[in-house]
């Protein structure tokens, strides 16, 4: 009972270091927690919501339509299921898109969230998100293409999990796009342009390719998309399997440092209570009692920090998951799914770490005996830092060698700060390179390379002649096989060949740099940023590509890199395309305008640049914001961990800060030779992190490419570099000012304290 009340009696002496340090655990542990279950609930709903729901496995679009007798027949030769589908484009308002699908039975069956299926005439379904972001409700009549309809609930579709206008927009925008089901004479009413999918699911890999060929022998196959290829399927999965492998990342770091500190304030105080040891080991204290109580005051931090952190960290998740299923459009088939891995793994693992860590450093302390403890430690021999024993330690002013002997005496600490310094400069860079990337992207591949401002995709092969400064183009699905050769590196990526002219100005593929590089399109392919990354291969190596549709294959050099950072395409001279696919070499099944185009029967879909700007735009503004976030939180954990090491310093040298009081020091003179020792250290961490940060982000934004497709680009100015250097800067002198607080407390008797003992 008696060291029971000395824990709790240090704990309110020292409460500011113990408070911090549990505060970094209670980060570290909450983070962990809260993160790691909003993922796994947001798994546990995608999966049910897939399977229970029937999530197509592909779907794809022919020129002319398919009779259901041949639907069944394939069905039943490649033992899967198929259902058609039939959806159109509408209007909403000024500049908004309902996309409305026809009502499917037994692929990709929607979920009713609220209301009810729509069943009669003048009536349609809705995703919730976009009923939110246009104040709409059950039961309320909209205008659609000068046509009153009524919303009789709101629906999830499994296969617009993530509910793009477009599989190369990165970022849903329920504002100017959303999805219903209605009936087919719903949608025939409302528009006289319509399209007919062919849904699949339940099928084998090697059954889904026997229909792909029984489908492109038989009908000209306008698109193949498989679920893997899908974004809109696809990104929920890229973002639980990426957040999977990087959620204990950052906990992780804080958790390094909460355990340092508490290992170093656990040998601070071994050290000033070398004497009540010793006496308590001459008056029959065993050892192993001790060593329990001092583990105790680790086990408090720890027990402490875990249980307050599982329970902030469990509650916090299911606003995070919420904001997750909202945002991926996943409905709230459960509410909440209780990870207990998660809860074991964030109380076990901390309080492991923290008890055997403590358990290392008072062990050795603990084996000397009374007498040796009952000594003073000065008068043990010590060694000097081999440092120490340079030629320039031995120069310059008072202030600076005590200065510099504090540093080098310190090296733990000097560690701490180093690492502590690392984390707060790689968040600020991860969000000054996020920051930039969403800019650089929108500027290069938008404005200074696609010159065009629409892309009109046929339905069937055109060899009409085209206005003037239109440019055509042919685009084909294809299979990468091999770089460099079969045996060298054997692959299985699929990408999007563009049979272009070369001499077209409505592309401009610049390369790093900032040189066109189209004419190289002659002699073998230009690759985008994304592909290049993905297959891991520079300018000269050579790649064997597949069509898509049948068995053939060619190999050419990669004759250029262009900065093109969004999907996996390839650029290749126009006949050499058509010939490879099949086609007649004057042909092309697109062309790049800068006119409005009309409406046709024979225009399958427009992408319109002005949209895609915006979409990545609003992408952009999210970033903005989040960089203050981002920078919010660095400066937090550095504060944190800056004031903990100065508080230490303090209270280390409080003799020594007594001894210079009474010199005639002032506090401010005091603080220079004690607190702000580390002001070269910081500079020099942050001049390290620089490039660590970038390296490591790089890495990152590469495993992002082989998820998404899109390739942000990792610059970092100088202008940031320096706005980064001074939120570091003020972050250390904000700790300064903490810090110097204490040494005003220091009081004129701690000199005369150490001499008595």
């Amino acid at each position: 009972m008696t060291l029971w009340k000395s824990i709790i009696r240090h704990m309110k002496e020292k409460k500011f270091q113990y408070i911090g340090v549990t505060l970094l655990l209670v980060i570290s542990i909450m983070l962990y927690v809260s993160l790691s279950m909003a993922i796994s609930t947001l798994d546990n709903r995608n999966q049910e919501f897939k399977q229970t729901y029937n999530q197509e496995d592909f779907h794809f679009i022919v020129a002319s339509s398919i009779e259901d007798g041949q639907l069944k027949d394939w069905e039943e030769r490649f033992n899967l299921t198929l259902e058609k589908r039939m959806y159109t484009d509408v209007t909403y308002q000024e500049d908004t898109t309902l996309r409305l699908f026809s009502k499917s039975d037994s692929v990709n069956t929607p979920y009713i969230s609220e209301g009810e299926m729509p069943s009669g005439d003048n009536e349609v379904a809705i995703s919730s998100v976009f009923a939110k972001e246009h104040n709409l409700s059950v039961g309320e009549k909209i205008n659609v293409n000068s046509q009153t309809i009524t919303v009789t609930g709101f629906v999830y579709l499994p296969d617009y999990i993530y509910i793009l206008e477009r599989e190369s927009d990165l970022i849903n925008d329920p504002n100017s796009f959303g999805i219903g089901i209605g009936s087919q004479d719903v949608i025939q009413s409302l528009s006289s342009k319509t399209i007919t999918q062919i849904l699949g699911a339940n099928g084998t890999k090697e059954n889904i390719s026997s229909l792909k060929e029984a489908v492109t022998s038989n009908f000209s196959l306008l698109k193949w998309l498989n679920a893997k290829d899908n974004p809109r399927i696809e990104f929920v999965e890229s973002e639980i399997q990426g957040a999977r492998a990087t959620v204990t990342t950052l906990p992780l770091f804080i958790l390094a440092l909460s355990v340092m500190m508490v290992l170093m304030i656990m040998k601070r105080q071994i050290e000033m209570q070398r004497k009540e040891i010793g006496t308590l080991m001459a008056l029959g204290y065993r050892k192993g009692e001790l060593r329990r109580h001092y583990m105790m005051h680790a086990g408090f931090i720890g027990v402490v920090g875990s249980i307050t952190s599982i329970v902030i960290g469990t509650a916090l998740s299911i606003p995070i998951t919420n904001l997750y299923s909202e945002y991926y459009n996943l409905p709230r088939i459960s509410y909440f799914d209780w990870d207990t891995s998660v809860l074991l793994v964030g109380f076990i693992v901390p309080n492991v770490i923290l008890l055997l860590m403590t358990y290392l450093v008072i062990r050795k302390p603990l084996t000397q005996s009374p007498l040796a403890l009952l000594s003073p430690k000065d008068m043990s021999t010590g060694k000097k830092s081999w440092l120490e024993n340079l030629p320039f330690f031995h120069k310059g002013t008072f202030m600076s060698r005590f200065r510099l002997r504090l540093l080098i005496r310190s090296k733990a600490r000097a560690l701490y700060i180093l690492l502590g310094i690392m984390l707060s400069t790689i968040l600020l860079i991860f969000g000054f390179i996020s920051y930039n990337a969403m800019g650089s992207l929108i500027d290069t591949t938008y404005k200074e390379i696609y010159q065009y401002d629409y892309a009109v995709y046929y339905n069937t092969l055109q060899q009409d002649e085209v206005e003037e400064g239109s440019s055509t183009f042919t685009a084909g699905e294809i299979n990468v096989k091999n770089v460099n050769g079969a045996n060298r590196k054997a692959v299985d990526q699929k990408a999007t060949i563009y049979g272009i002219k070369p001499e077209t100005d409505q592309v401009q593929l610049l390369n790093d740099e900032e040189k066109v590089v189209n004419l190289k399109a002659k002699q073998g392919f230009i690759i985008s940023q994304p592909l290049a990354t993905v297959l891991g291969i520079k300018e000269g190596a050579q790649l064997t590509i597949g069509n898509a549709y049948n068995e053939e294959t060619i190999t050419r050099e990669i004759t250029g890199v262009s900065n093109v950072y969004i999907g996996h395409a390839i650029y290749y001279e126009k006949s050499n395309v058509n010939d490879f696919l099949g086609y007649p070499k004057e042909v092309y099944n697109a062309k790049w305008t800068n006119e409005e185009p009309t409406q046709e029967e024979s225009i399958l879909f427009i992408e319109d640049k002005r949209d895609m700007i915006e979409n990545f735009e609003s992408t952009s503004s999210l970033m903005r914001y989040s960089i203050f976030g981002i920078s919010a939180f660095a400066f937090f954990i550095g504060v944190i961990v800056l004031t903990l090491i100065t508080n230490l310093i303090v209270e280390e040298n409080s003799p020594s800060i007594s001894l210079f009081k009474v010199m005639g020091y002032t506090d401010k003179e005091i603080s220079k030779l004690v607190v702000n020792i580390y002001t070269p250290l910081v500079v020099l961490a942050y001049i390290i992190s620089v490039p660590i940060g970038v390296l490591a982000i790089d890495q990152m934004m590469a495993s992002l490419v082989e998820q998404t497709g899109f390739s942000l680009p990792v610059k970092l100015t100088w202008p940031m570099i320096g706005i980064g250097f001074v939120i570091i800067m003020v972050t250390y002198y904000v700790s300064l000012f903490f810090s110097r607080k204490k040494v005003t407390k220091v009081s004129l008797q701690e000199a005369l304290k150490k001499q008595q003992d």
